[in-house]
């Protein structure tokens, strides 16, 4: 009997060696550099175009407010943290994987030097965190220290934009004209990715990814200097400001860099 246990406890060992030598789990960094793409890059409609304005402004541009805010966003950076298990199968590794990423993303710099000439309390930001599963194929039989790879991810995005205003400009008479400030409730949406790169050893990667961070709907809060920045109420925005939730496509190209261990 303490025979067959020992052989028992002796087979387990080897198949768990064996197994770890197939398969492990592996964690990874990564930095980005990102393009917007989609809505989220397209350029803002002036405001002597748009379809409601809720006072005059001497700004061609600002605020955004809720006709135009996800717009505009120029190249932004980012960073990301993943989990992966790997598999060899014999032609290469299998890796699924879970992983967090963060998008950082200003407007572009001339919209903002409006900002700055209409003298804003605060300027709009945009944040995307997507959390996504995934796997990757890694072809590891073509150079010993160069390994080519594909990926795809899909998931969740929230997006989160800052407040924007309110701005003061100072007219030719000496008065100051105020907008409204704009909050904006955080937005989620099925996210994807994939991506094209090579590892350069064991501990470096460096690829080139797209990102659809999916189709955003973005609600708001306005508040007004006339009423002491109170809330109006949103079925009064929509009945005077025609304010209905605005929609927009986000997404990115990436060059990212991966640190693994």
């Amino acid at each position: 009997m303490k025979k067959t246990v020992k052989v028992l406890c002796l087979a387990v060992l080897m198949i768990g060696s064996a197994f770890s030598a197939s398969a492990q789990f592996r964690q990874s960094i990564f930095f980005n550099v990102n393009a917007p793409t989609g809505d989220f890059a397209s350029q803002v409609t002036p405001m002597d175009n748009r379809p409601i304005l809720a006072m005059p402004v001497p700004s061609q541009n600002v605020p955004l407010g809720y006709s135009e805010i996800g717009k505009n966003a120029s190249i932004g950076f980012g960073l990301g943290y993943r989990v992966s298990y790997r598999f060899d199968v014999g032609y290469g590794m299998v890796a699924p994987f879970v992983q967090a990423d963060f998008f950082w993303n200003s407007i572009s710099s001339s919209l903002s030097n409006e900002y700055r000439a209409a003298r804003a309390d605060a300027t709009p930001t945009y944040i995307n965190v997507p959390v996504q599963l995934g796997v990757s194929y890694l072809y590891d039989q073509l150079w010993n220290d160069i390994t080519p790879y594909a990926e795809f991810g899909i998931g969740v995005d929230g997006m989160f934009i800052t407040s924007e205003g309110p701005c003061h400009w100072t007219t030719l008479t000496g008065s100051t004209v105020n907008s409204a400030k704009y909050s904006y409730d955080p937005s989620f949406a099925v996210a994807f990715s994939f991506g094209l790169g090579a590892y350069f050893g064991r501990h470096v990667s460096a690829g080139l990814y797209y990102y659809g961070l999916g189709q955003h709907t973005i609600n708001y809060t306005k508040k007004t200097i006339d009423e002491g920045l109170t809330d109006i109420p949103l079925a009064s925005q929509r009945n005077y400001f025609l304010a209905n939730p605005t929609s927009r496509s986000v997404g990115s190209f990436a060059l990212r860099i991966g640190f693994h261990f």
